[in-house]
């Protein structure tokens, strides 16, 4: 069956999409509070954008905000400013998933590389991190680490959303 035909509900998946966020949003606080690893985009954010793109009949805004609102809490910034970030990267998504969906696997990392340097944008704005050295170069190279990231983690959470409604 193909994924260009075949839509999910959330009721099929309710406890691996709970299960992806969360692993999601723990393995983002490991990687920045505890290892440094600041080249590795937020997976938070690729995994949000994955199921804006595969669940139809809902509009994840309303994820969208829990997520940043948890986000903000556990990274101790401002209230509300990854929320910003996310509903808009959500909305963004959500005016073109239908299309993203046809695209071709190699033209939807372009695109996810895209919407990660408009997070990267919105995240300067807002945050105005001191990047020195290599910093700027981790910073500005997420996206092209998430385009590079998106055909791997796009086609493993396919295949684990196929295997978990199928079995």
């Amino acid at each position: 069956m193909s994924d260009k035909v075949f839509s999910l509900r959330v009721s099929d998946i309710k406890w691996l999409l709970l299960f992806s966020y969360l692993l999601s949003m723990v393995l983002d606080n490991m990687m920045i509070l505890s290892f440094k690893i600041n080249f590795i985009p937020y997976l938070t954010v690729l995994m949000l954008l994955f199921w804006t793109t595969q669940i139809l009949d809902k509009t994840h805004l309303l994820s969208a905000f829990l997520l940043g609102l948890i986000f903000d809490a556990s990274l101790n910034t401002p209230l509300g400013s990854h929320s910003l970030i996310f509903i808009t990267l959500t909305f963004l998504m959500l005016r073109s998933r239908l299309r993203f969906k046809g695209y071709p696997l190699w033209q939807q990392s372009l695109i996810i590389g895209t919407y990660i340097a408009l997070f990267q944008v919105m995240n300067w704005f807002l945050f105005h991190p001191v990047l020195v050295g290599h910093d700027l170069f981790y910073f500005w190279a997420e996206p092209f680490i998430a385009a590079l990231i998106w055909p791997f983690f796009s086609t493993i959470m396919q295949r684990l959303t196929q295997r978990f409604v199928f079995s």
